[in-house]
C-alpha cells in the first residue's frame, strides 16, 4: 500500500438534524456529533478501497421492549472531487462498529460507553445496519448508467435494552472508490453526516380520529356518513376508498378524499420505518446547502446567489420576524451559508460546556437549533434524495403519532386533548425579546419556556408600538427550537412527544407528507433517495416526479396560523382562537393528529412565502423517513 493524495486531505462536518431532546440533565440537548476528525486510512490500490473511521456520540439514547422501540443514528458520507460533492456508496460487508474481537463479531456490535440514568458508565453493544437505495454509482461521470442497489448509509443503534448517553468509538466504513470512477491519485475530501431517527415498529394502528368533528377537518373514517369511526390498518394491502357505511372501506370527513384505491405499494405505516426525531434545523439546512454547487444552491433558495451579498438572508429580505437566520456567510461564486441570529456578523457562534470526562458539550448560540422554515415541498424532496431518505405519507404520520393505541377524543401527538399553549413571544423594533419573561436562552441550544407548556407557536412583528390588535394584524408566524418543551424530567405529554418519542408533531412547522387524497399522491411507492441531485438541486428519483399536481402532498400537524379579514366566528376556547371585534388578524390552533386542514392544496409545491397561496408556507418544515430494511 502506498500513500497518496487520497489520504492527505480530510476534514469533518457533522450533519446534526437536532440538538434538543428528552432526559438530558445538563442542557436539554441530544447533541448527535462526530468526535474529533474522521480519517481515511488503509488504502488498497489493488482493490481501490479505503477505510473511513470516526467516533460518534449522542445523548438520551434508548431501546425498549414494551413497546418495541429505539432511537438510531442515520449516517451517510459525501466526498468532494474538486468540482462537486458526490455521495459515497459504502461496502455492505465493510462496516465495523469499533473493535473487531471475537465477541463483537458474534454480536455484530462493539463495546461502547453508555451512561445510564443513575450516572453509571458501562459497556454495551451497538448494531450497524445498512440502508439500500437504487443508485448510479458514477453519477458524476455517466448519469445514463444503469442503477444498482447501493448502501447509501447505515443505521447505528443499541443492540440491548437500556437508556443513556452513548459514545461509540471506531466506526469504520469501507469505501470502494474505484467503483465510483475515482482513481488512486484523486484528491478527495469527505464529510460524515449523522441524523437522529426513531424506530416505529411493524404492526397495526388506528387511522382517523374521534371527538369533535369541527376540530378535525378531513379526518379519515370508515363510515362515509359519520365522523369518528377509525380504520384499523392491519397490513400494507390495498385499501378501497368509497363513501359507504362499510367498516372495510375508507373515507374522510368533509369529503376530503377521492374515491378509488390506495394501492399495495403506497406506504401505509403498517411496515416498520424510521422517522427523523426532530424537524430539520436551520443549521442542518445550512450544512445541506454547503454540500451543493452554486447551481444546486440557487434551486434550493429559490433565488440567484450572485445577487446576494454577505449577511443577506438566503431567501432575500429580512426574515427575522419569522425567526429564520440562514444568511450568506461567504458570497458567490463559492457561496457558504451560516447562522447569525444575534446579527453581529459573526456566524455560527458556539460556546463550550464541560460535559463529562469524555466529552465537551458545544452549545449553539446563533439560532442553529431552530426548525428550518421557508422551505418548499421540492426542498424536502431534494434533501430526502441527498440523504438517502424519502418523504413520509400522511398515513405514516398518524402511525408515528398515535402508535398502536386506540384514538383518544380530539388527541394531539402526545395522546391526549390536554395542552398548554405557548404563543407569547414577539419581535420589537427588529429585535426578538422574551415574551412576558417566558422565553429564555433565546436562539440557543437551551432555548426554553419558563412555564409548563407542551405545545407552541411564536408570533413575531418587525415594528414596535401600536394597540394590541395592531400587534396581531401585523404579526408573522415564527419557529422555535426543536424539542423545546422536553427537559430532564419530561413525561410524554409534558414534552409534546408522540407515542414513539418523536418531537413537535403537533406544533412548530407543518409536516409535509405524501397525500392519499387522490390518485396523484397514491402513485408514490416509497422508493428512497440515491444521494445525488441534478444540476438545479432537484431530486432525480423518477418515482417522485409528478409533484406539480396540487394534491400530491398534504401538510399535517403544525400549530397553524391563518388570516381572517374582518369578523371571526366561533369560541375563544384555547384550541382555536377567534376574535369578534372586526379586526383583520392571524388566528391559530394546535395540530390534532387526525386533522387534515390542508387536503385541498390550490397551488404548486414550490411556494415558500406565506403570502403565496394563503397556506402559511413560511411555516412548512422538513422531516423524512426511511423504510426499515428497505432494498430500493
Amino acid at each position: 500500500m502506498r500513500s497518496n493524495n487520497l489520504l492527505r486531505r480530510v476534514f469533518r462536518t457533522v450533519f446534526v438534524c437536532a440538538f434538543v431532546g428528552m432526559l438530558s440533565g445538563l442542557t436539554k440537548a441530544n447533541n448527535i456529533r462526530i468526535i474529533g476528525k474522521p480519517i481515511i486510512t488503509d488504502q488498497d490500490t489493488v482493490k481501490n478501497t479505503v477505510l473511513i473511521k470516526f467516533d460518534i456520540a449522542w445523548d438520551n439514547s434508548w431501546k425498549t421492549s414494551k413497546p418495541e422501540n429505539h432511537d438510531a443514528a442515520w449516517i451517510f458520507v459525501k466526498c468532494w472531487d474538486g468540482e462537486s460533492w458526490n455521495h459515497v456508496y459504502l461496502e455492505k460487508d465493510g462496516a465495523v462498529p469499533g473493535s473487531t474481537n471475537a465477541a463483537d463479531a458474534v454480536n455484530k456490535g462493539t463495546a461502547y460507553s453508555v451512561t445510564d440514568r443513575e450516572g453509571k458508565v458501562k459497556n454495551m453493544a451497538m448494531v450497524l445496519e445498512p440502508g439500500y437505495s437504487y443508485a448510479w454509482k458514477k453519477w458524476h461521470l455517466d448519469p445514463t448508467e444503469d442503477s444498482v442497489p447501493c448502501v447509501v448509509g447505515y443505521f447505528l443503534y443499541r443492540k440491548n435494552f437500556g437508556a443513556g448517553h452513548v459514545v461509540v468509538p471506531g466506526i469504520t466504513f469501507k469505501w470502494n472508490y474505484g467503483d465510483q470512477g475515482f482513481v488512486d491519485d484523486d484528491d478527495l475530501v469527505v464529510k460524515v453526516f449523522a441524523v437522529e431517527m426513531v424506530y416505529v415498529p411493524k404492526g397495526p394502528y388506528y387511522l382517523g380520529g374521534k371527538g369533535t368533528a369541527a376540530w378535525q377537518q378531513g379526518s379519515f373514517t370508515t363510515n362515509g356518513n359519520t365522523f369518528g369511526t377509525p380504520m384499523v390498518i392491519t397490513s400494507e394491502d390495498a385499501i378501497t376508498v368509497e363513501k359507504s357505511e362499510s367498516s372495510s372501506t375508507l373515507w374522510a370527513a368533509n369529503d376530503a378524499i377521492a374515491a378509488g384505491v390506495i394501492p399495495d405499494e403506497y406506504p401505509k405505516g403498517y411496515q416498520a420505518f424510521y422517522i427523523m426525531k426532530y424537524e430539520m434545523t436551520q443549521q442542518a439546512y445550512c450544512e445541506f446547502l454547503n454540500t451543493l454547487n452554486q447551481g444546486q444552491q440557487d434551486g434550493r433558495i429559490n433565488g440567484v446567489l450572485a445577487n446576494l451579498a454577505v449577511n443577506a438572508w438566503a431567501w432575500g429580505g429580512d426574515l427575522s420576524p419569522y425567526r429564520n437566520w440562514i444568511k450568506i456567510k461567504q458570497a458567490a461564486p463559492v457561496a457558504i451559508f451560516g447562522m447569525d441570529a444575534n446579527n453581529n456578523k459573526v456566524f455560527d457562534e458556539t460556546d463550550k460546556v464541560k460535559y463529562d470526562d469524555r466529552d465537551t458539550l458545544v452549545r449553539n448560540i446563533d439560532g442553529q437549533d431552530l426548525a428550518v422554515n421557508f422551505v418548499s415541498f421540492f426542498d424536502l424532496l431534494s434533501y430526502a434524495e441527498f440523504a438517502g431518505l424519502r418523504p413520509m405519507t400522511e398515513l405514516e404520520y398518524e402511525k408515528a403519532c398515535r402508535g398502536p393505541r386506540e384514538p383518544v377524543n380530539d388527541e394531539y401527538a402526545w395522546g391526549s386533548v390536554t395542552k398548554v399553549m405557548f404563543a407569547l413571544s414577539w419581535n420589537t423594533n427588529g429585535q426578538w425579546v422574551n415574551g412576558n419573561g417566558r422565553f429564555l436562552d433565546l436562539n440557543t441550544g437551551t432555548e426554553h419556556v419558563a412555564d409548563q407548556y407542551n405545545v407552541g407557536i411564536t408570533a413575531g412583528r418587525s415594528w414596535g408600538g401600536g394597540a394590541w390588535w395592531d400587534w396581531w394584524s401585523n404579526s408573522h408566524p415564527a419557529v422555535f427550537r426543536v424539542g423545546i418543551f422536553a427537559d430532564s424530567m419530561s413525561t410524554r405529554a409534558a414534552a409534546g412527544a408522540t407515542f414513539w418519542g418523536v418531537m413537535n408533531m403537533s406544533d412548530n412547522t407543518a409536516e409535509m407528507c405524501i397525500s392519499a387524497v387522490d390518485e396523484t399522491g397514491r402513485k408514490f411507492i416509497g422508493t428512497h433517495g440515491c444521494g445525488q441531485l441534478d444540476g438545479n438541486g432537484m431530486a432525480i428519483n423518477k418515482g417522485w416526479h409528478f409533484v406539480d399536481v396540487a394534491r400530491y402532498y398534504i401538510t399535517r400537524g403544525m400549530s397553524s396560523f391563518y388570516w381572517t379579514t374582518g369578523r371571526g366566528t366561533g369560541p375563544r376556547d384555547g384550541n382555536e382562537i377567534y376574535y369578534n371585534d372586526g379586526q383583520n388578524r392571524w388566528n391559530y390552533w394546535a395540530g390534532m393528529i387526525s386533522a387534515r386542514w390542508r387536503w385541498n392544496q390550490g397551488y404548486i409545491p414550490s411556494h415558500r412565502n406565506y403570502t403565496e397561496g394563503g397556506d402559511n408556507n413560511c411555516m412548512k418544515g422538513i422531516r423524512c423517513v426511511r423504510t426499515d430494511k428497505a432494498t430500493r
